[in-house]
């Protein structure tokens, strides 16, 4: 296991430094969760269980084995309800990867649930205003726990007409992942889709190696690019939502990975640039980096190529490389599971 701060560049640039996490040794890391907690567990244990651990206190809260999962590592994020230090009674929701299955857990009953679920991919999950809710691609579900059968219940999607409502965000593009993200009181669906950009008469007008991108990265990115679409999401009657396109994130850095996404303010962190998204990127490959997209159209585009980023994706701006810690060897794997973790002090 090893753990890197992200840091600021003298140049204004990010960079990643290593440092020692304190994390009980034996212990493999599954995600990041929320409220300051990792989710870890003891690959020499049988049945494999989750272990929440928050490295800043020490509390360490051992979970029963999820015995439902088809396969243990397909455990990706653990999403909590509340802060397990201060509330009598709090839950969680683990997703798979890929996702054949979500499950509940309650602190009362002390057992996971399963819930129905089937994605062929990494599905989104965060707990808003008291509900847990998840997401793949464009489809946005509400997990209904307190059904006798416990169930994923997808909502109703508003697309309207052209009056600046609803989007119609089947763009055919493959998505890479799809991210649920609570940002200023309001519900974020961020999708990370692959490397082709389309303008609205379906003419490509660049893909990821061009040259406006400004990226310092090598020309091999251009295979296996990627392109954000950050949209929030809106409540209307009857249950129903309606997602609308988001040209920028309030001044705020998201920060997105096979973990519990989260926002920060960079007044408060100065180390991360207002409205860009970190997206920890190329997950179980040997070397893996963080993309960091900017929200802002650059000034460089023509007018009419400007209008389009602004209004329908981040682009790629920067990437970040983990820097050698020493820690692996010739035999290594690479760092197999990767994720973005908010420490509670």
């Amino acid at each position: 296991m090893s753990s890197f701060w992200l840091s600021r560049r003298s140049r204004g640039g990010g960079c990643l430094v290593p440092f020692a996490a304190a994390v009980p040794a034996g212990l493999e890391f599954l995600s990041s969760s929320s409220h300051g907690y990792l989710a870890l567990s003891d690959p020499m244990a049988t049945p494999k269980a989750v272990a929440l651990v928050n490295p800043v206190t020490g509390r360490r809260i051992r979970l029963p084995p999820i015995g439902f999962f088809k396969r243990w590592h397909d455990v990706a994020t653990v999403v909590l309800s509340a802060d397990p230090d201060t509330a009598d009674e709090w839950a969680a929701v683990a997703v798979g990867f890929p996702t054949n299955c979500l499950a509940y857990y309650s602190s009362a009953a002390g057992a996971w649930t399963p819930l129905g679920f089937s994605a062929a991919g990494y599905a989104g999950v965060e707990h808003f205003r008291g509900r847990f809710y998840v997401a793949f691609k464009s489809q946005l579900c509400v997990c209904d726990v307190e059904a006798t059968v416990p169930a994923v219940i997808p909502l109703e999607q508003l697309i309207d007409d052209d009056d600046g409502g609803g989007e119609n965000v089947d763009t055919g593009r493959r998505v890479v992942e799809t991210h649920l993200v609570e940002c200023d009181g309001e519900l974020l669906l961020v999708s990370v889709h692959d490397n082709l950009e389309r303008n609205p008469e379906d003419t490509t007008i660049f893909g990821d190696d061009d040259d406006h991108d400004g990226s310092s990265s090598s020309s091999s990115d251009s295979c296996d690019g990627r392109v954000v679409e950050v949209l929030r999401v809106e409540w209307v009657a009857g249950g129903a939502v309606r997602l609308v396109r988001q040209e920028d994130l309030r001044s705020r850095a998201l920060f997105l990975g096979r973990n519990h996404a989260f926002a920060l303010s960079p007044e408060e962190f100065p180390s991360c640039r207002a409205n860009c998204v970190y997206l920890v990127d190329q997950q179980g490959h040997l070397d893996g980096r963080v993309r960091v997209f900017d929200m802002n159209a650059d000034e460089r585009w023509e007018p009419e190529e400007a209008a389009v980023v602004a209004r329908n994706y981040a682009r790629r701006d920067e990437t970040i490389f983990p820097p050698d810690d020493g820690r692996r060897d010739a035999q290594s794997a690479g760092w197999a599971r990767r994720g973005w973790f908010f420490p509670k002090y």
